[in-house]
């Protein structure tokens, strides 16, 4: 984007010097030129821990516990985020296993497998991740535990799950 402002300010008016002001004006027109072009930005974020201490069995992790959910595309029940448009996402979690057990996770796109965690087997064990994703409206992301064994998360806050828009 391209932007021309032309020099016509009065420095006596406490002004500190025409260059300033024309700077200013400048930084007001590119602002304004970006929210015309770009549109409003739309808000997109939530955060979700696990609620008490549940056993997983190769289920989905549900974080019920849910402390934003801005256009409430998270959704608790089904432990799924859903992306209500195009862009790029940053999605986390910290896993947290409950007392000397350990956790092993994957991340899935839409049911395909995307990435795999694990907590090592030690007290209250614990593995974050961090991806960005590029995601068309519709898609699914969620974490599900991959194995048949009962394995306990650690809840309460410890474990959680989160993302946001990025662009």
């Amino acid at each position: 984007m391209s932007v021309s402002v032309s020099g016509d300010c009065n420095a006596g008016h406490g002004k500190t010097s025409c260059i300033t002001e024309d700077l200013l004006q400048m930084f007001l027109k590119v602002n304004r030129q970006s929210d015309i072009t770009q549109g409003p930005k739309k808000r997109i974020a939530f955060l979700a821990f696990v609620k008490n201490h549940p056993v997983l069995s190769n289920n989905v992790i549900k974080f019920e516990d849910v402390e934003t959910n801005i256009g409430n595309h998270y959704n608790p029940t089904t432990g799924f985020f859903t992306a209500p448009i195009n862009g790029l996402y940053v999605l986390s979690c910290m896993i947290m296993a409950y007392g000397n057990t350990e956790i092993a996770y994957q991340w899935r796109k839409n049911d395909a497998v995307f990435s795999s965690g694990y907590t090592d087997k030690t007290h209250s064990g614990s593995q974050s991740q961090t991806f960005v994703f590029e995601l068309k409206k519709g898609d699914r992301v969620y974490i599900k535990h991959r194995t048949s064994t009962s394995q306990k998360i650690y809840g309460g806050r410890y474990s959680y799950y989160n993302g946001y828009l990025l662009q």
